[in-house]
């Protein structure tokens, strides 16, 4: 009996030709895979740019600015928008003739400038009582506003007479009183105070908002003959405008506007609250 001729390699052959095929593939996969790619990279041009940066640098505290023009007398107790451009103080002018001396003197008393020192801050010789409102918000701290208010106010202090009583009143999120010796009222303004009040200026920082509501409070409180508020944000709202307004007993409230603006806001809420508490703006320019 004859068998029928089976080869017994069919297996093997099929795994042969399973393995080269896996192994052709394989090859094929990892040709294409490090083949370079023959994509052209894009080209980037920059064309040159030229970026020109004007910078307005203010002296330090110890130089003394003044205004660029001054306020006429017959504008006193009105609402007076005046824009500051900081300058160094120029030569005394000549001397005046003996009627213009005598007409000087005559408005001396009604006069914002007529004072004994920062022009910034204007403290009428006849006021026996001033406050200070100082915002030192985060944005006091863009074009060193902050620096040259501190620098005009600790001017004003200096100048005071020991008579005159004061208080500086600083904000921002949270309003705070300068207290001395436990006491957070009017001060005198003698030199020991005057040089404690500097100490403390001198360690303030621009942080946080600006929250003027609290601190105007505070400084209508006091009963002061004088209120300078002094902050870079026209923003009060009209509320804000009434209830302090309704709440002043008779303090003289002139606001001080810091700003790059140029464009002027005779109307805005600054200029109202000094207008509803016979003061006046000033809107200082402070930068380019």
């Amino acid at each position: 009996m004859f068998h029928s001729a089976k080869p017994r390699w069919t297996a093997r052959t099929i795994a042969a030709s399973l393995f080269l095929s896996l192994l052709l593939h394989v090859l094929l996969f990892l040709v294409l895979w490090y083949w370079p790619a023959r994509t052209p990279s894009p080209t980037l041009s920059i064309e040159s740019t030229r970026i020109t940066l004007d910078t307005c640098v203010l002296d330090s505290p110890s130089s003394t600015l003044l205004p660029e023009r001054e306020l006429p007398a017959d504008l006193i107790g009105s609402n007076v928008e005046t824009t500051l451009a900081p300058q160094l103080e120029q030569p005394p002018p000549k001397a005046a003739s003996g009627e213009q001396r005598a007409a000087r003197e005559s408005k001396a008393s009604f006069s914002p400038l007529a004072t004994r020192h920062s022009p910034l801050f204007p403290v009428p010789a006849t006021a026996a009582s001033v406050v200070y409102v100082l915002d030192r918000s985060v944005s006091m701290g863009i074009d060193r506003k902050l620096d040259f208010a501190r620098g005009e106010l600790i001017a004003s202090l200096r100048q005071l007479p020991p008579a005159v009583r004061f208080q500086v009143i600083d904000y921002n999120d949270f309003a705070e009183s300068l207290i001395v010796d436990g006491r957070k009222d009017l001060l005198p303004a003698e030199p020991a105070i005057v040089d404690k009040a500097v100490s403390f200026l001198q360690s303030l920082e621009a942080a946080g908002a600006s929250r003027h509501f609290a601190a105007l409070c505070l400084a209508v409180d006091l009963h002061a003959d004088v209120i300078f508020f002094l902050t870079d944000a026209d923003d009060l709202t009209p509320e804000v405008i009434s209830a302090i307004t309704q709440r002043n007993r008779g303090s003289v409230i002139h606001t001080i506007e810091l700003t790059r603006r140029r464009a002027s806001q005779p109307d805005g809420p600054l200029a109202r609250l000094a207008r509803d508490n016979r003061g006046t703006y000033r809107r200082v320019m402070l930068g380019d």
